[in-house]
């Protein structure tokens, strides 16, 4: 990833915020932020301009009831609010986060379609624009003639993945994401992921089918990547307030022909989460901060850096002061500290 014009300057630590995708709905996972201005300001966005339909789920419910439904339900029963109530807590831990920060933070990072939030933590895209897209790739998947398929993360490196695709003979099968050293996500159509996935765990590999709705960053996706991308040429974008970086590009993305293929990437592009978080350690970004509740990115951040520092502070939930403490006792750079913080 290119990074050139991007690092802050010396003396503090450089900070990178990080928007994960799918991965990080939770149901409940504002319940305990509800009330702070800029997280209320996106619920009521999301209430307001992507309300649910009829017999569907509110997608801002779901965030403050931790009797939610399961990640699997709601993609099944209504996969729309799925991903409208996933960007929806990161963009709105976001913003706390950026006002919690002790220091400014220096750059934007996207996991998949965590991207979308990452353009809008930016300023690139507003919170309404942000909604009309996903509900725009909704109509888009729903009306593609799309077969059964899906994602599996395993614990392969590449080599592995790509010698088992061959030795299956499962060409729609593909490496779609490079979460770390020896960990791949497949997707592809469901009977070949299915046969790649039984071959890896007769190797004694582990193998965890994702909730998603179909295979993304796949060329399944083509035709809805080309629409996506030809409705996304008439979206105004402003410049950002904050450097984002294109992760499937691995380069940062600064024009507004950039930043909206930024938006579409994780239709078809492949994912190279690991490389990335390479080029921005050598670039000399030392704290990353995961603004979703799993903690995902701040394990795969670790992994990368160990020594750099990674926080996930919305963990468990949490409400504004206990990620207030989270940020401001951020380990320093080079410490022995273990895990996410």
């Amino acid at each position: 990833m290119t990074a050139a014009g991007t690092a802050p300057a010396a003396g503090r630590p450089r900070t990178v915020l990080m928007c994960p995708g799918q991965g990080a709905y939770l149901p409940g996972a504002l319940r305990h932020l509800a009330q702070v201005p800029a997280v209320a300001e996106v619920l009521t966005a999301v209430d307001t301009h992507a309300p649910g339909r009829a017999g569907g789920v509110s997608a801002a419910r779901v965030l403050t009831d931790p009797g939610g439904p399961a990640p699997e339900d709601l993609v099944r029963a209504d996969p729309l609010a799925f991903d409208l109530a996933t960007y929806a807590a990161v963009v709105a831990t976001a913003a706390v986060v950026l006002d919690h920060l002790p220091v400014p933070a220096d750059a934007v990072l996207g996991h998949s379609v965590g991207d979308l939030a990452a353009l809008t933590v930016a300023g690139v895209l507003t919170v309404r624009q942000g909604l009309q897209l996903l509900r725009i790739r909704d109509r888009l998947l729903t009306t593609a003639a799309l077969p059964a398929a899906g994602m599996a993360a395993t614990d392969l490196t590449p080599a592995q993945a790509a010698d088992l695709i061959r030795t299956c003979d499962t060409p729609q099968v593909r490496i779609a994401v490079h979460n770390a050293p020896a960990q791949v996500v497949l997707a592809g159509p469901d009977a070949q992921l299915g046969e790649v996935g039984a071959r890896a765990l007769d190797r004694g590999h582990r193998v965890t089918r994702l909730v998603s709705r179909t295979a993304y960053h796949h060329p399944l996706l083509d035709e809805v990547s080309r629409s996506f991308r030809s409705l996304l040429r008439a979206q105004p974008v402003a410049p950002p307030r904050l450097p984002v970086h294109a992760t499937a590009a691995g380069r940062r993305a600064h024009t507004p022909d950039r930043l909206r293929a930024m938006a579409a990437a994780h239709l078809t592009d492949p994912l190279p989460f690991h490389p990335a978080l390479l080029a921005l350690g050598r670039a000399g970004f030392t704290t990353y901060v995961d603004s979703g509740p799993r903690a995902l990115l701040a394990a795969l951040a670790k992994t990368a850096l160990p020594h750099c520092a990674a926080v996930a502070p919305l963990r468990t939930p949490a409400d504004a002061d206990r990620i207030h403490r989270r940020l401001t006792r951020v380990p320093p750079a080079g410490s022995a500290a273990e895990g996410p913080c």
